[in-house]
This record gives C-alpha cells, structure tokens and sequence, in this order.
C-alpha cells in the first residue's frame, strides 16, 4: 500500500504503528493496524485501486465471498481470509469480537461494487443509510471498541462520521465519477438543477455550487461535533485520537475547497 498508494495511506498507517505504542496494548494495536490494512484493501479492489484477484468475474462476487466466509470462518481461500480469521483471534486476545462492524463494513463495500461503472443517481435516504452503516455504524464502533469505549457512543460521534464522508465525497469526487460512482444525492441534483450530463461532462460552475455546499456542510458538522463530544465523556486516547486522524484531514478538505470556489468566484466576478 505504500509503494503503490502511498499517497493516499502513507499518514495514516504511521499513525497506526505510532498507536501501538500509546496505547500501551499491542494487541489492539496490532488489530487496528492489520483490520484497517484489510479494510482499506478490499475496499482499494471495489474502487479498482487494487486489482480483483484472479479467477473472479467481478467485485461484487469476490466481495460477496468475502461476507461468507466471515459467516462460518472455515476453508480460507486466500491471504485475505488469513488475515480476516488472524484479525478476529487476536480480538479475542483482548477480550472483543468485531462480526456486527465487520458486516456492516462488507455489506457497504458490497453497494459500492454492485453500482460500480453504473452512475446511478440514489436518493438522499438511500445514499444515508450505505455511509452511516460504512462509517458510523461500522468503522466507528469498532474504534470506540478497540479504545476500550462503549460502542453504542457511535451516535454521539454520527456528526463526525457524516463529516469524514463529506470530506472523502470532496477529495474523491472525480476518481469516483471516473469509476462510476455518483454520491449526489437525487434531491440535490434536482434543487441545484444538476443533470447527470453536467456530472459526466464535469459542469464546473454547477458541479462546484455542490462541493461548495458539501463543504459548507461539512464544517457545521465538525462544529456540532464539538458542542456535543463533551457529552460522550471519552478517555483521553479517543479524545487525542479524534482531531489528528478525523476531524483535521476533513477540515483541512473543506476549508481548501470552500477557499478554491470562492477564489474562482470571486475572478469570474471581475468586470
């Protein structure tokens, strides 16, 4: 991953060896940076960052084979069922299990490789409850698990969640268009009068009043992230861990997007 995308996880796999080592548990350190290498991989072969394995027709069948084998954790086929049946021994080293997030995860890779190439437009409910289920539901329990916090405080943390979405939808926006994915959700398309020829053809001016707005979003997110955070009471790991690796790279995304229309307004403004 570093060699060939390396600018995409080159950070974030430092932070990960650097967790080992505050955290003061190797093994949940180990998991967190084996699961996330797992994760990261399968979801690298639904956006075809990673090549799908040999002997496989489509993502969608490999992914499927993957929510499977998690079921009965028999006969691996691969090093990816390795390293899922060594992910799932050393969580029970310390004492947790990750098969509800582990679903949660999959089965949203799997919505991602059945749309992939289609451009389908989905509505705004439907685009909802795939990323809460990938990344509040899915990957935020299973970090307040591994920081030994209670996972049912995922929903204190729903607006950072939907925020590290928005700032993925804006840094990603024309490698998934490239791939087929559309995360416009209907009712935007239609408030903002955006056709799909306007995000195939790349309509600047209308495609930006979009990402602008996202941005927008995405800022009033992390604002009510931290009104609320108090309240969930995390130990000092989560809460040192929050701002470098979530809501920094996500704000960071929005403040430059927010800054790069404004100044393209702002020329095109200019008698």
């Amino acid at each position: 991953m570093n060699r060939t995308r390396g600018w995409k996880y080159k950070s974030f796999l430092r932070y990960l060896r650097f967790f080992k080592y505050i955290s003061f548990s190797p093994k949940r350190g180990s998991f967190l940076e084996y699961y996330y290498v797992l994760m990261r991989y399968l979801d690298d072969i639904v956006d075809g960052d990673a090549p799908l394995p040999y002997g496989y027709i489509s993502e969608s069948e490999y992914i499927k084979e993957k929510i499977a084998f998690t079921e009965n954790m028999t006969s691996p086929k691969d090093e990816v069922d390795q390293l899922i049946l060594y992910c799932f021994k050393l969580a029970e080293q310390f004492g947790q299990e990750f098969y509800e997030e582990t679903s949660d995860i999959l089965n949203s890779l799997l919505f991602d490789a059945d749309r992939r190439g289609k451009h389908q437009i989905f509505t705004s409910q439907v685009l909802y409850a795939h990323f809460h289920q990938l990344d509040i539901r899915g990957t935020i329990k299973a970090t307040l698990k591994i920081f030994k916090e209670d996972p049912e405080k995922f929903e204190i943390l729903e607006s950072l969640g939907t925020a590290c979405r928005y700032h993925y939808d804006l840094e990603d926006f024309n490698e998934d268009i490239a791939a087929g994915y559309i995360n416009i959700p209907k009712e935007e398309m239609d408030e903002l009068d955006i056709s799909l020829n306007d995000i195939l053809f790349n309509n600047s001016s209308k495609i930006d009043l979009w990402l602008y707005k996202h941005a927008m979003e995405g800022m009033e997110l992390l604002k009510k992230h931290e009104e609320i955070l108090p309240s969930g009471k995390f130990g000092w790991l989560a809460r040192a861990t929050f701002p470098p690796v979530y809501k920094w790279p996500a704000q960071k995304v929005f403040q430059r997007t927010i800054s790069r229309i404004d100044k393209t307004k702002s020329i095109s403004d200019r008698p």
